[in-house]
């Protein structure tokens, strides 16, 4: 099992007892997880998360929500250097629409970012850092697993391309080479949803969180730039 789908077990269970312990609906459950990033937070102490046993992650949980800390490391992997993010230089036909992308995953952002040198026969690459805090304000889109609204939502992204939503910022799975191949056959209409939804889950899907508005921008603070060759 990936480790993307394996957290999503893993939450899942962990909302059904918070639910249970605080007595809570599932709509509140869900919401108050999604203020808290509390499955992103997961997703990155996911090694630390099954070293221990499953009331010890109901510990780390509340010391999440206890903390009321809406901050959130994220890391962008790039062949360029650059002072400010400049969202009119951003790529078309992507996942989650014309944007600036990051990671929550450190080891992802500098694979992203060595391919990219490659690519562009640069000698040396770069991760960014930054500090990503939350507000209210902010219209924010979380896709918690691989999912039909998922797939048309990328489909919609990569036959289009441009910003065809309102959100500010997005997070979610990465479509990524591997993946993609099977959202290409769902795209042909090869594939019905529950068939690529079935073939993704053998995959194992990489983290992404985009940002595509001025105002997003204005909730990440640069934390430093760590240069490879």
């Amino acid at each position: 099992m990936n480790i993307q789908s394996d957290i999503e077990m893993l939450s899942v269970q962990a909302m059904e007892m918070y639910a249970k312990r605080y007595k809570m609906t599932g709509e509140e459950i869900v919401g108050l997880f999604h203020k808290y990033q509390v499955f992103e937070k997961m997703l990155i102490q996911h090694e630390y998360l099954h070293q221990v046993d499953f009331e010890e992650v109901m510990e780390y949980i509340d010391k999440v929500i206890k903390d009321d800390s809406r901050e959130l490391v994220v890391y962008h992997g790039s062949c360029f250097e650059f002072d400010k993010v400049d969202l009119s230089k951003s790529h078309n036909r992507r996942d989650f629409g014309k944007g600036f992308y990051t990671t929550i995953l450190k080891s992802q952002s500098i694979d992203w970012a060595y391919r990219l040198s490659l690519r562009e026969k640069k000698k040396k690459y770069y991760v960014y850092e930054y500090l990503f805090t939350e507000s209210e304000s902010l219209r924010v889109k979380r896709f918690d697993s691989l999912n039909k609204e998922w797939l048309e939502f990328i489909k919609q992204n990569r036959s289009k391309g441009g910003l065809l939503h309102d959100y500010d910022v997005v997070l979610g799975p990465v479509a990524d080479d591997k993946t993609m191949e099977t959202v290409q056959l769902y795209l042909a209409d090869i594939l019905t949803t529950e068939e690529a939804i079935r073939r993704l889950k053998y995959r194992k899907p990489n983290n992404q969180i985009s940002f595509h508005t001025e105002r997003a921008l204005g909730c990440l603070r640069f934390v430093g730039r760590e240069t490879y060759e």
